[in-house]
């Protein structure tokens, strides 16, 4: 079942983002591939389930009153669903204000007799998302059914569909099951569903102040939690403080680095609103949220938020200021910070001097970064599969390497492709990134807000881009697939005449 599902998704892929295997599209995503795309969802989630829900699901189903229950469950869910997706095609803004609430929410799940932290609530708003394109074709509605950059389309889809397809030949094919369930699979719908309905909400507006909104109590939970010692959801983070010399936290996230992650995005949207805002009373509330997002990052101690963070700024800087003048001020900060840390600090020398220090410092990064390279020299062309990496990263270390390594998990996006996708995979990761951000900074030359704002999103994806470099989660991260469906659809909204993108106000 679950290569069946495999090859269904990897179908299902290629139909919903090649333009030339769409036809007749009676749907913002193609149908054939809509429907194959839900249908493989579901199977390779059964084949996630232990066997022994399945005989339980079963052996109820199979009784009068369990069959019962069954319909009248169907019966609720699907009438709530429809009552949703009027609201949805009612008042689309609904959709996206869902959508930027959930896009931070992870939930604990057992899958398995193993906890997970997973997106359900965004799961959700993707499903309702998807029945209210439905009914809005039911009635007629004129929707957006052009892709607004087919040639990154067509990457995205090539990447997807091998990456998808590799499970067939993976070394955990669990792992690659959870992948394409709880990541590929959504987030490509997502990714589709903010094209299609773009253009019917203020939808850049919206996303921007509801991540800014949530983001602030979350940053405000971290401090408390800094000030209290108190840490929720990860036992490891806890133990992890009991020898560290800084004092992590997580606050609704499981890991610092993904609220530093989420914390930056937050902070480059209030500089990006402040570039533009006129009024002092707005630049005074930005400067205020500002300070209290800042607060909540730094007491994460991620240094990939804090990099990712300078690399957002500093595009933002060169689309202000000028190439030149950003280049010349970052030159000086870094001499001058860099001096000063050497001058003062001497486990930055000793780090900077010494590979070993450094290795240290990094918490294993170089070792994680050498054991991806040995594994795509396995498997130099296709690589080992998705979810591979983990599983034969640990079968190559011995007994007292196992004691001694704290993750397994791989921390570098690009070496994770390269070692689960071989040569053909990170081929077209590197596609997709130029395609990407090609298109993003063509449609956004002119001196316009919508372009700023197009400009920014740029910027906080180029920022995410690093953040993996130390962290990964580059597929697994929504925000990745939100936000650069955003700027194409604003992006190609705005170069046709329409209005993409409103300014917060």
């Amino acid at each position: 079942m679950r290569d069946v599902g495999t090859i269904l998704a990897t179908i299902g892929i290629l139909l919903l983002l090649f333009p030339g295997l769409r036809g007749v599209r009676q749907l913002p995503v193609a149908l054939g591939g809509l429907l194959l795309f839900l249908v493989a969802w579901i199977i390779l989630t059964a084949t996630l389930l232990p066997d022994s829900a399945v005989d339980s699901l079963r052996d109820r189903l199979t009784t009068p009153l369990g069959a019962v229950a069954a319909v009248v469950s169907l019966a609720v869910v699907g009438g709530t669903l429809w009552l949703l997706a009027r609201v949805v095609v009612w008042k689309p803004w609904v959709w996206f204000l869902a959508l930027a609430l959930a896009l931070p929410i992870r939930l604990p799940i057992a899958i398995g007799g193993e906890s997970a932290k997973l997106l359900i609530p965004l799961y959700g708003v993707i499903i309702v998302g998807i029945a209210a394109i439905a009914l809005m074709r039911l009635r007629g509605d004129e929707l957006e059914v052009n892709s607004p950059a087919p040639p990154v389309d067509i990457l995205v889809g090539l990447l997807g569909a091998f990456l998808i397809a590799s499970e067939l030949w993976s070394a955990d094919r669990d792992e690659g099951a959870i992948k394409i369930v709880f990541f590929y699979i959504p987030f490509v719908l997502a990714y589709l569903l903010v094209m299609a309905m773009w253009r019917r909400a203020a939808a850049l507006r919206i996303l921007a102040t509801t991540t800014i909104a949530v983001a602030v109590p979350v940053a405000l939970l971290a401090v408390w939690q800094y000030a209290t010692g108190n840490i929720f959801w990860n036992d490891t983070l806890i133990q992890a403080n009991v020898y560290s010399r800084f004092y992590r936290v997580n606050s609704i996230f499981f890991d610092p680095n993904i609220l530093g992650r989420y914390l930056v995005v937050a902070v480059v949207a209030c500089i990006a609103l402040a570039w533009v805002s006129r009024d002092s009373r707005t630049l005074w509330l930005l400067a205020g949220t500002s300070a209290a997002l800042l607060a909540g990052l730094f007491v994460t101690f991620s240094r990939s938020s804090a990099l990712m963070l300078m690399v957002a700024v500093g595009i933002l800087a060169w689309r202000a200021f000028g190439a030149r003048r950003t280049i010349a001020a970052t030159a000086v900060l870094v001499i001058l910070f860099a001096g000063l840390s050497f001058a003062t600090s001497s486990q930055i020398r000793r780090a900077a001097t010494s590979a070993d220090r450094l290795e240290q410092v990094s918490e294993g990064r170089f070792d994680l970064v050498q054991g991806g390279i040995e594994i795509w020299k396995d498997h130099p062309v296709r690589g080992a599969g998705i979810g591979s990496f983990a599983e034969l990263y640990r079968a190559e270390l011995n007994t007292r390497e196992v004691v001694r390594t704290r993750v397994v998990i791989s921390h570098n996006a690009p070496v994770t492709v390269l070692s689960e996708g071989g040569i053909i995979g990170v081929g077209l990761l590197l596609a997709v990134v130029v395609m990407v951000g090609a298109v993003i900074a063509r449609r956004s030359r002119d001196g316009s807000q919508a372009a700023w704002f197009e400009w920014t999103i740029l910027a906080v994806l180029a920022g995410i881009l690093v953040h993996t470099l130390l962290y990964s989660a580059l597929f697994e991260d929504p925000f990745v697939w939100v936000l650069t469906a955003a700027a194409l659809a604003a992006g190609a909204v705005r170069t046709k005449g329409g209005e993409a993108l409103r300014a917060p106000t």
